[in-house]
């Protein structure tokens, strides 16, 4: 499993509220535990589920800003762990 903080920032005179996270319904359905919360100068969420789950989470975060027009700094710091079995 991974766990990831990610932060978007905005980009020059882009602003935050123009910024687009991860819908609820988008971390539901691909079972992902999940905090949001919206700062002053960023975007941030904690996101944590099967690797491939994360993964595709981060990318269609990145993605959707990009093809909305929005200039963005992603910043992600994760976490790897594995199960161990007795």
């Amino acid at each position: 499993m991974i766990k990831v903080q990610v932060s978007l920032y905005p980009v020059g005179q882009e602003k935050i509220a123009n910024l687009q996270g991860l819908s609820t319904q988008f971390l539901d359905e691909h079972a992902l535990d999940y905090d949001l919360q919206l700062g002053n100068t960023s975007l941030n969420t904690t996101i944590a589920g099967e690797s491939d789950e994360v993964w595709t989470a981060l990318r269609h975060l990145f993605q959707k800003n990009l093809s909305e027009g929005h200039d963005v700094v992603m910043v992600t710091t994760m976490t790897y762990w594995e199960t161990v079995s007795e």
